[in-house]
């Protein structure tokens, strides 16, 4: 992570799948295990799971779900140009980690 936080460097990465600890993503930069970063993920419908969704007012399309996570295992996919990386969840907004909790568990019921 750099400081200030608009200082990162933005990546766009490919998200394998994620869990309320954290996800898997696919991306061609490298990092090293322990390193921290700041994620902003597009979930489609995440919005209405969220404590505080009041249908008349709120859209239920989407919504990003912010959060710093530590690279918990990386693997070349493709050696030096894809990577896979675990990233494991550090500080998720309650109310975030709560609509994503629903979501997947909603998911796992219709399967």
């Amino acid at each position: 992570m750099a400081f200030p936080l608009n200082a990162q460097k933005m990546i766009s990465v490919q998200s394998a799948d994620i869990s309320t600890g954290g996800l898997r993503i696919s991306c061609s930069r490298h990092f090293s295990l322990g390193d921290k970063v700041q994620v902003r993920i597009y979930i489609l419908s995440l919005n209405k799971y969220h404590p505080g969704y009041f249908k008349a007012f709120e859209s239920d399309t989407g919504q990003y779900l912010q959060a710093v996570a530590e690279v918990a295992w990386m693997k070349e996919s493709v050696p030096l140009v894809r990577y896979e990386v675990g990233l494991k969840f550090l500080d998720v907004y309650e109310d975030d980690l709560q609509a994503l909790r629903q979501l997947i568990l909603r998911q796992k019921q219709k399967s």
